[in-house]
């Protein structure tokens, strides 16, 4: 009998704690934790303590978790939900961490501006023209979408002819980036800087393919025609 007793007893217990974890399941499973989307940024100090002297080793770290904020434990996070001025803070931390690196541009060029919330790619490019502006013959690429960024989702000429002005100076660039500004300068309406800037390239510029070459003989003899028929067309009759 004392067997059976204690049998039944611990199969009560069983029963037990089965049913509180049912109930507990019940009222708790439509509860989630609240997450966040882009975590808290580190100040300066204190990201160089944590990497331990490998700061190259922590970059990746970081970054690798910058690009999965808001999609983790099962989640799916829109970008228009996301806190830009949080991601912006977190771009320039990592360049402090490493800024030859094109991972963080990368993400933010290809993958963050892509938000559905368009003022927010302003980050973006205010970023990328950070990161890339005080050494264009480098990061070019990086200024060409910022350039492209502003021009075409935030419709802001002004700002995108401030993206792509460094790029006139890129030397080791390719012919069409080096071009860019004088392409902005021509949807503005401005012909003659857009007639310099090609010019320019063309003078100082040795070994340019013949493609290239007859590219920008056309497009200097066209804007200064076109140059030409506004002046007539401005003289007093």
């Amino acid at each position: 009998m004392a067997k059976l007793h204690m049998f039944f007893h611990r199969y009560a217990l069983l029963i037990f704690f089965a049913l509180l974890q049912a109930g507990f399941w019940n009222m708790a499973r439509g509860k989630l934790p609240d997450l966040g989307i882009v975590p808290d940024v580190p100040g300066k100090v204190a990201v160089k303590a944590l990497s331990f002297g490998d700061e190259q080793f922590y970059f990746r770290i970081l970054a690798l978790d910058l690009q999965n904020a808001g999609d983790t434990f099962g989640r799916f996070t829109e970008l228009y939900k996301y806190d830009f001025r949080k991601l912006y803070a977190w771009f320039t931390l990592l360049d402090t961490l490493d800024n030859q690196s094109d991972y963080v541009p990368f993400l933010a060029s290809y993958y963050f501006s892509q938000t559905q919330n368009v003022p927010d790619v302003r980050y973006v490019v205010d970023y990328l023209y950070e990161h890339s502006a005080d050494r264009p013959d480098k990061k070019y690429w990086w200024l060409a979408q910022a350039a492209y960024l502003a021009d075409h989702k935030l419709k802001d000429k002004d700002l995108a002819l401030k993206m792509a002005a460094p790029l006139e100076h890129a030397d080791s660039a390719p012919f069409w980036i080096r071009q860019l500004p004088a392409f902005v300068h021509e949807r503005r309406g401005e012909m003659d800087d857009a007639y310099r800037i090609i010019k320019h390239i063309e003078d100082n510029t040795q070994n340019i393919p013949p493609a290239e070459l007859r590219f920008m003989t056309y497009f200097v003899k066209e804007r200064l025609h076109h140059m030409e028929t506004l002046q007539k067309e401005q003289q007093p009759q």
